[in-house]
């Protein structure tokens, strides 16, 4: 008997889930949409290290208005995004090189949470805790065209760990119901480049373009019933951004190498940027030190003190 009461207790509250309709606020801490940190020239020695940082400097919102009809009544609303963009994001790659211009690695990027910010407007205000941070392998290719002319492919998949936070609210969309709920969920990223370059002596010139998805999530979706709202993903896989790159990577000494770049996405949904900015390092790891010539003295010249006078001057009178 107590069984068939726990069972109808179940199936009159799956009901009542499925009976009634849920409005739910969200946001995510999601990274920015940045290029492969590299100018693409391959490495002299076996691998390379590589750190870094990517810098916002701008973005501006984007949002629609759009009516929503709830209960019978029509609301306005904005149905835009709900991102959090990182300020600074860390870069950290480590590349094997094997063959003279095939290369792979592993590397991750880390959004800092001191600092980032809001690409929306909304009037709860939901803020995502923790910091935004991405695993994954990375691969590059050089083509050599001449001896000042190459271009490098390059593609990244990476596993990011992205902070949410979640709200029900009532039918007028803004009353909270209840406690935000706070999570993560795991999105992958992935990213393909095309990186001409040119070699100008100790310094590279490189430019390019990259195509990466950006991941977001909805500012508020209207579910039929709560059983969806339970089951749904709470982060997207996005849109593909595409973003134009150009930098210069200088030979500091045979195994260090100073990287600049700037970059701007032209994709501007979900999120509107300007131009953003990168410096990195990079250690050439087993790269070949310089070597130079002996110094041999000229002819002619003295000899140093102590050493014997040439055999066909005379010698010394006293």
């Amino acid at each position: 008997m107590r069984n068939i009461y726990f069972i109808v207790i179940i199936s009159l509250s799956l009901f009542a889930l499925g009976c009634s309709t849920a409005q739910v606020h969200r946001s995510a801490y999601v990274p920015l949409p940045q290029p492969s940190m590299r100018s693409g020239a391959p490495s002299q020695g076996k691998s390379m290290l590589t750190a870094g940082a990517m810098t916002l400097a701008k973005q501006q919102p984007v949002e629609d208005v759009t009516d929503v009809t709830v209960n019978t009544e029509t609301i306005s609303v904005t149905n835009g995004s709900a991102n959090w963009v990182p300020r600074s994001q860390m870069n950290l790659n480590w590349r094997y090189r094997f063959t003279k211009n095939f290369d792979m690695g592993i590397g991750g990027e880390w959004g800092l949470a001191a600092g980032k910010q809001k690409t929306y407007t909304d009037d709860l205000n939901l803020t995502p805790k923790g910091n935004v941070v991405g695993i994954g392998l990375s691969f590059g290719y050089n083509v050599q065209i001449d001896s000042q002319w190459a271009v490098a492919i390059a593609g990244e998949y990476l596993s990011f760990t992205i902070p949410y936070v979640r709200q029900q609210v009532a039918t007028d969309l803004v009353t909270p119901i209840n406690a935000p709920e706070y999570g993560t969920e795991t999105v992958g990223v992935y990213s393909f480049s095309i990186i001409p370059r040119m070699e100008m002596g100790n310094a590279t010139v490189f430019g390019g373009v990259t195509f990466r998805n950006h991941p977001t999530t909805p500012k508020l979706e209207i579910y039929a019933n709560e059983l969806n709202f339970i089951s749904d993903d709470n982060v997207d896989s996005g849109s593909t951004y595409t973003i134009i790159t150009v930098g210069a990577e200088f030979k500091l000494n045979p195994v260090l190498r100073l990287l600049v770049m700037a970059f701007q996405p032209v994709t501007t949904t979900p999120v509107k940027y300007f131009p953003m900015f990168g410096l990195g390092l990079a250690w050439d790891m087993g790269a070949a030190p310089r070597t130079q010539a002996p110094v041999t003295p000229a002819d002619g010249m003295p000899p140093a003190h102590g050493a014997p006078a040439p055999g066909h001057e005379p010698p010394p009178t006293i």
